[in-house]
């Protein structure tokens, strides 16, 4: 039988990223007041028109607001017949792949705990937890990636495609 399904789910913000939001609000009301002032002395010494400061302030909010946006993320997993793909939106309107996958190159695979982390060195690891996840809702599985290396993968796959996992890998489920 085939399995295709989708799962998205928006990424919580930390409090570092809260606090770094609210440092960059704060960076561009000075950044703009300072631009104001530069343009109004300039104006006085060299005639430079208003249009000329509006111009620089809408450019300068601009390029703060695409990089505030930079904080608005989201995870999608593409799953088909052991056949994965992990991809991070940004913003809601800018897709990048993380990791595609199949499940015979899983090395390991279960329920996530710290101790994952210590047992193996891993040349790439890869978070993709919404941030609201409880401990029995996080999984993690580790392969053998062309390009990456030693990947390993920690997620929060709902129960269909979990279900669907323990049967195509060939590792059994660590619980």
């Amino acid at each position: 039988m085939d399995l295709y399904t989708e799962q998205l789910y928006r990424k919580r913000k930390t409090p570092l990223e809260w606090l770094l939001q609210i440092l960059l609000m704060g960076a561009c009301v000075v950044g703009s007041v300072v631009i104001l002032m530069f343009f109004a002395s300039m104006s006085k010494q060299y005639g430079l028109m208003a249009g000329t400061l509006v111009v620089v302030i809408i450019a300068y909010f601009v390029f703060k607001y695409q990089w505030f946006q930079q904080f608005d993320r989201e995870y999608e997993y593409l799953y088909f017949n052991g056949d994965i793909d992990f991809d991070r939106i940004t913003a809601k309107s800018t897709r990048k792949r993380i990791l595609s996958m199949k499940a015979a190159d899983v090395t390991r695979f279960g329920r996530y705990r710290e101790s994952v982390k210590s047992n193996v060195p891993f040349d790439k690891v890869i978070d993709v937890t919404s941030g609201y996840e409880t401990e029995n809702t996080v999984c993690f599985l580790t392969l053998r990636h062309r390009q990456m290396g030693n990947v390993l993968l920690i997620w929060e796959p709902k129960d269909e495609i979990l279900n669907d996992m323990k049967r195509r890998v060939q590792v059994p489920f660590e619980d």
